[in-house]
């Protein structure tokens, strides 16, 4: 069995007319359009909040890629994912929390940082 991990992202500009109010929005989000199709990446290159950086480099790209096979788990004794209140308080930056209770398991964990620095 092959696991393979991909990161799609996708950008819905969402805009409210304040001339109309908050009725301006639908009622119900069914109401908003579907794509019949996936957007391009060069349509999500016009929306993207680094529009207009002309000059940029990709120091890191992440392709998670992972295989598991003829895995066999026998008397196996499984544990909680416990989260106490205040676990996070003093968290700050960037952070990843992986948990897991089972057995013969693949976990990925990828985090990039796109920083843009400007004169």
């Amino acid at each position: 069995m092959k696991f393979n991990k991909k990161l799609y992202v996708f950008i819905i500009p969402l805009a409210v007319s304040y001339v109309g109010g908050l009725s301006a929005l639908p009622l119900d989000v069914n109401q908003f359009p579907t794509p019949s199709y996936a957007v391009q990446l060069d349509e999500l290159d016009n929306v993207r909040g680094r529009g207009g950086v002309v000059n940029m480099t990709t120091i890191v790209n992440s392709n998670i890629d992972a295989e598991l096979s003829n895995n066999t788990a026998i008397n196996n004794v499984t544990g909680f994912n416990i989260i106490d209140n205040g676990a996070f308080t003093e968290a700050s930056g960037i952070f990843s929390i992986i948990q897991n209770t089972g057995n013969n398991v693949i976990i990925q964990d990828s985090t990039i940082v796109n920083v843009t620095i400007m004169p």
